[in-house]
C-alpha cells in the first residue's frame, strides 16, 4: 500500500485485518501468531486491494469512530473527521446545562455523526437533521436506530435542500453545519481517497467554495430562536469572510475555533435578538 502512496500502510492494514478477525486493532497484538483460515486470507487479501486502489479503510470496513461513538458509513456520506467534532465542543461550551429541553439543527446531515453525538450528549434535547441526498438520510436514519435514538420523540430525519423543506415557524436553539466549502477548481487535487470515493455533492462549494455556506448564513436567522448559536465548519481561508458576514447580519459573539490541527475551523454566533 506504501507503493501507491497510502499514508499510513501498517495502520490501514492494521484495522483491515483487526475487521476481518472481529477484533478491536489491540487483539492482533494479544495473540500475534494465530493463523488466518483460507476464508480469513482470502477477505483480508481482498480489502487490502481496494485499499491499493486508495478506497478510504472506512468504507471498506463500513464504519468509523466519532466522538464517542462509531458510526456506519458507505460511499452515500462523508467520512466524519476529527475536526468536525468541533462543532460539538462549541456547543458543548454554549449549552452547559446537558438536561437541556434544546432544539438542534444539523443542516447537511450526512451521517448523522454531528447530531446523533449532541443527541447522546443532551437527553432532553430534540434534533432535525437536513441533507439533499436520500441515501445519506437513510444511513442516518441507521445510526440513529443503532444508537437508541427515538424517532419522532428526539430526532427526525427530513429531504432538503438547506431549510427549503422547514416549516417556516420552525425554531432552534442551534444550526450546526458541515456544508460543502472546497473550491471546485481545487477539487481535481485532492487525495485519492476523497476524489474517487466520497461525495462531491457534499464537497464541491462551487467557484469560491463559499455557494453553500451563504445560502445557508442568510438564511439562518429567520430559523434561530433569540440569541440561538449558529456554528458552520470552513475551509480555514474561509474563516474571515464567513465570520464578517455573520457579524453584518447582526449576529453577536461572532468568533472562530481552531480544530484540532490548530486550523481555523468553525466559524460561530449568536443570531440577534429579534429573528428577521
Amino acid at each position: 500500500m506504501a507503493r501507491r502512496g497510502a499514508d499510513t500502510p501498517r495502520l490501514d492494514a492494521e484495522l483491515l485485518l483487526a475487521d476481518v478477525l472481529h477484533l478491536q486493532r489491540i487483539g492482533l497484538f494479544l495473540d500475534p501468531d494465530r493463523p488466518l483460515t483460507p476464508s480469513e486470507l482470502a477477505d483480508f487479501k481482498s480489502r487490502l486491494r481496494r485499499r491499493e486502489a486508495r478506497e478510504p479503510v472506512a468504507y471498506i470496513v463500513g464504519k468509523k469512530d466519532f466522538w464517542k461513538d462509531t458510526f456506519v458509513v458507505n460511499r452515500s456520506v462523508l467520512i466524519p473527521r476529527p475536526e468536525t467534532e468541533t462543532l460539538l465542543e462549541i456547543v458543548l461550551r454554549a449549552f452547559p446545562e446537558r438536561n437541556g429541553a434544546w432544539s438542534l439543527l444539523d443542516v447537511g446531515c450526512g451521517s448523522g455523526a454531528v447530531l446523533i453525538s449532541l443527541l447522546r450528549e443532551f437527553p432532553n434535547a430534540v434534533g432535525t437533521g437536513l441533507d439533499l441526498s436520500t441515501a445519506a438520510l437513510q444511513v442516518s436514519r441507521q445510526n440513529g436506530q443503532r444508537l437508541g435514538l427515538d424517532v419522532g420523540r428526539q430526532v427526525r430525519w427530513l429531504q432538503s435542500d438547506l431549510m427549503a423543506n422547514l416549516a417556516q415557524d420552525a425554531r432552534f436553539d442551534a444550526i450546526l453545519a458541515n456544508p460543502p466549502y472546497i473550491p471546485s477548481r481545487e477539487m481535481s487535487a485532492l487525495q485519492p481517497e476523497i476524489v474517487r470515493y466520497e461525495p462531491h455533492l457534499a464537497l464541491d462549494g462551487g467557484a469560491d467554495g463559499l455557494d453553500v455556506i451563504r445560502r445557508l448564513v442568510d438564511s439562518s436567522s429567520h430559523f434561530l430562536n433569540p440569541r440561538g448559536l449558529l456554528a458552520i465548519e470552513v475551509d480555514s481561508r474561509q474563516a474571515g469572510t464567513v465570520a464578517g458576514w455573520l457579524t453584518n447580519l447582526g449576529f453577536t459573539g461572532v468568533g472562530t475555533q481552531t480544530d484540532c490541527y490548530h486550523h481555523p475551523r468553525v466559524v460561530f454566533g449568536l443570531a440577534p435578538t429579534s429573528s428577521v
